[in-house]
């Protein structure tokens, strides 16, 4: 029986390792995997590059509506557009529960309308900031629907969850066999350090780092891991900034606690010295935690290269100039939007820091950026593997540089923190669904991720 489409010469690479073969599509899936394999409708020579499975963003913000009421600029249209383009084939958003709100209505809102408009797969995390009334019940259905994880947020007044509430939205998240993502900040400490700096006038975006200090995560990370090692829970620590929060994950994880550790590029590449700067300036640059200095860069690298942080995800929270900036060049830090844009460029940021100038090999990349990401989602193997039956989500990885430019980008943000930085490794061809829809880094004509075809991605549940 011939094949959909072969991909001929490559280098094969998964968490597994690195194998010389050609790899045979059929009805959108791997089928085989050898030497010399037979006809094929179509084919693509890989001679000379890697081909590893798409990326797997386990942590994007997409279509969503914060606590302050900002939209982000990317719906799931751009954002899984921009996605592709750099070489991700799945992304895994959130449906926002905001006070008062039904568990279950915002994630039949938010699946109704990655239906609609996503043009690769896609899971669904749910973020819970109310569990009382019929909240648990509804937690239990959209567990039963294949929602990946259930986030939850140590710090900001209008998401908290803490002390008994937190442990309570744990204890069902364990029992539907959920893990629970943590946005591990000690509330106390990042609004201690804010008052303090607000009663002193210092309002510029410096300020921010100081209130979202390194305490505050190493704070928050123990009592995240604390919650979940109490009830038995598998906790996901998201964005972590630092290696010290690394080392508490790293320790707890020694004593039999179930943690998966995340970390971003911007933390990786990016410099807390950013924000001091005029407010228009630094506001690219504001996120939280909010970026730090060489030497958290320095231990980030040497954690990942030791396997202590799981996985690399873009925490892609892209809001516009407008929304960063709701009062111009007047606007506190108090007051601006906090994120950054990078689903597109993650593998690419993560490549440079960690494989060309950094301790990792492509095994080691494929494992941040697809296998661990997949497996954190109960996705693993269908996606961030090639493994036979495996979704023929791939990516031919050329090893060439390029400098960054928002033009070039295709996010909805108009701006990117990556501005003129020379990066190292991008994606040529992405196939996904065994449909090649990038080649030469261009879009196919008539393929998947044209407008028109919005909604040619699936819904992935949890397995």
């Amino acid at each position: 029986m011939s094949f959909d489409l072969v991909i001929r010469g490559g280098r094969l690479v998964d968490a597994g390792g690195v194998t010389d073969a050609d790899l045979g599509i059929r009805d959108g899936r791997i089928a085989e995997i050898g030497l010399e394999l037979g006809a094929a409708v179509h084919e693509v020579d890989a001679a000379g590059r890697f081909v590893i499975p798409g990326g797997v963003d386990s942590h994007v913000h997409l279509g969503q509506v914060s606590s302050k009421g900002d939209v982000t600029a990317d719906d799931f249209w751009t954002g899984s557009r921009s996605a592709v383009h750099g070489g991700t084939t799945t992304v895994v958003p959130f449906a926002a529960q905001h006070r008062g709100m039904s568990i279950r209505a915002v994630v039949d809102d938010a699946l109704g309308r990655a239906r609609e408009q996503m043009t690769i797969d896609y899971g669904m995390h749910v973020i819970v900031t109310d569990f009382d009334g019929p909240a648990a019940g509804e937690l239990a259905q959209v567990a039963g629907a294949g929602i990946g994880a259930v986030k939850i947020y140590l710090t900001y007044d209008r998401l908290k969850l803490t002390g008994a509430a937190a442990l309570e939205v744990m204890m069902a998240a364990r029992d539907h066999g959920l893990p629970v993502m943590v946005h591990a900040e000690a509330d106390s400490l990042v609004a201690w350090g804010r008052d303090r700096q607000v009663e002193a006038g210092e309002l510029g975006a410096a300020s921010h780092a100081v209130s979202h200090s390194r305490a505050a995560e190493w704070s928050g990370v123990a009592e995240a891991i604390a919650l979940a090692e109490t009830v038995g829970a598998t906790v996901y620590l998201a964005h972590v900034s630092t290696p010290e929060a690394i080392e508490l994950a790293a320790a707890a994880r020694a004593r039999g606690v179930d943690v998966i550790a995340e970390t971003c590029p911007h933390y990786l590449l990016l410099d807390e010295a950013t924000l001091d700067r005029p407010m228009e300036q630094a506001a690219p640059f504001l996120c939280s935690p909010p970026l730090r200095g060489p030497a958290d860069r320095s231990g980030l690298l040497e954690r990942l290269a030791t396997g202590d942080i799981d996985l690399v995800a873009s925490d892609h929270s892209p809001y516009t100039m407008a929304q960063k900036l709701p009062k111009g060049a007047g606007t506190t830090f108090a007051e601006a939007a906090n994120g950054l844009p990078g689903i597109e460029l993650r593998l690419s940021l993560l490549h440079t820091a960690a494989v060309t100038d950094g301790p990792l090999d492509m095994t080691d990349f494929v494992r941040l950026v697809a296998a661990n990401p997949a497996k954190a989602c109960g996705l693993f193997p269908r996606k961030g593997s090639l493994d036979i039956g495996a979704d023929a989500d791939l990516v031919l990885w050329d090893d060439s540089s390029f400098v960054v430019g928002w033009t070039e980008l295709h996010d909805n943000v108009g701006y990117t923190p990556y501005e003129g930085i020379e990066l190292t490794g991008r994606p040529t061809t992405v196939i996904s669904a065994g449909e090649v829809v990038i080649s030469a880094g261009e879009v196919v004509v008539g393929a998947g991720i044209d407008r028109t075809r919005q909604g040619r991605g699936s819904f992935l549940a949890r397995q």
